[in-house]
């Protein structure tokens, strides 16, 4: 029975804790080794973790700086020991056979780098399931946007099929360590430079490069409670959307999109999408301006990295045959 490590990032979630703890207890695959990495919490999450599970099978960490999602993250799969990683939000509610069957598919599918399960969304202010769906997968458009499958769509049954997806959502991804380890850059799995968000897609993206497979498994259902999530279209939702996000998130965001592309495109990857490419990115550089004038301090920190990030490009592109399979998902 292979040992499957859960990595817990946490950072002020408190109030969601208890149920993601015991939707881990409530498991049928109990092969488990569950790491929690707290980043610096003020909301005295560490302390309930310490009282209330100190004497459970699991590895406590406490940061004194908030390394981000990817440095935790790092932090966790190094400590992991599981032929498996999974890392969770706190925010994530797994159906009690969403290891079981991650782990099932993932034995029969030995090209597969990441797998995605389905994710729907959860109410936590009426702490109730809901059947609208958070993700099944990312995909990825010719102009370089990415966007949760299906997100905001009331499940009725349309991604129920199993498929290649270009990436899988870093709230509660499932990943094969070996290949973990064979894509990492300079000892890091996710990119640190990001701190937070895109470094799923990121690491997604270097899968698909690599030669291996990202994939997702309708079987295999959990509930998230997500933070920064989706829009329903159109060019007011888009901009009312983006008020309700804080500037740093916008921010950080847009700057870990520059930094995102620079790092993977090749030349492979711009055939058929440059001008789709160019016209996205002037749009949205004047919706900037005008709106969100704050980012350009943001363009200004991903400049500031482009060196530190064409190296790490360059580290991974150079020592390997790359793999384009993964552009006939294109949307």
């Amino acid at each position: 029975m292979d040992l499957i490590s859960l990595v817990i990032i946490n950072y002020n979630n408190k109030s969601y804790l208890k149920r993601c703890l015991s939707s881990i207890e409530q498991q049928t695959y109990n092969n488990l080794q569950i790491i929690f990495i707290d980043n610096k919490s003020v909301d005295g999450s560490f302390d309930y973790m310490k009282e209330e599970y100190s004497n459970e099978n699991i590895l406590l960490m406490y940061n004194e700086v908030n390394n981000g999602y990817a440095g935790a993250a790092n932090q966790g799969i190094k400590l992991a020991k599981g032929k498996y990683v999974m890392i969770l939000n706190p925010d994530i509610i797994m159906e009690k056979d969403f290891i079981y069957q991650l782990h099932n598919f993932a034995k029969s599918n030995k090209n597969t780098g990441a797998i995605s399960g389905k994710l729907l969304k959860y109410d936590f202010s009426n702490d109730k399931k809901s059947n609208y769906i958070d993700s099944a997968g990312i995909d990825m458009y010719r102009n370089r946007r990415f966007k949760d499958r299906g997100q905001n769509e009331l499940d009725e049954g349309q991604y129920d099929e199993s498929k290649e997806i270009f990436g899988v959502c870093g709230a509660a991804p499932f990943y094969s360590r070996k290949i973990l380890d064979e894509i990492a850059i300079d000892g890091e799995y996710f990119d640190e430079d990001f701190f937070a968000y895109k470094e799923d897609i990121d690491l997604s993206w270097r899968i698909n490069l690599a030669g291996y497979k990202n994939m997702y498994y309708p079987k295999a259902v959990a509930y998230h409670g997500r933070g920064l999530g989706g829009h329903k279209g159109g060019i007011f939702n888009f901009i009312k959307y983006r008020k309700t996000q804080s500037e740093f998130l916008r921010g950080i965001s847009l700057r870990n999109q520059v930094m995102l592309v620079n790092k993977n495109e090749t030349k492979e990857s711009l055939k058929g999408s440059r001008l789709k490419i160019m016209i996205r990115s002037c749009v949205f550089f004047c919706y900037m301006i005008v709106f969100e004038s704050f980012s350009i301090k943001y363009i200004k920190e991903a400049k500031a990295l482009r060196n530190k990030i064409n190296n790490k490009k360059i580290k991974f592109q150079n020592n390997r045959k790359l793999n384009f399979d993964f552009l006939k998902l294109l949307k």
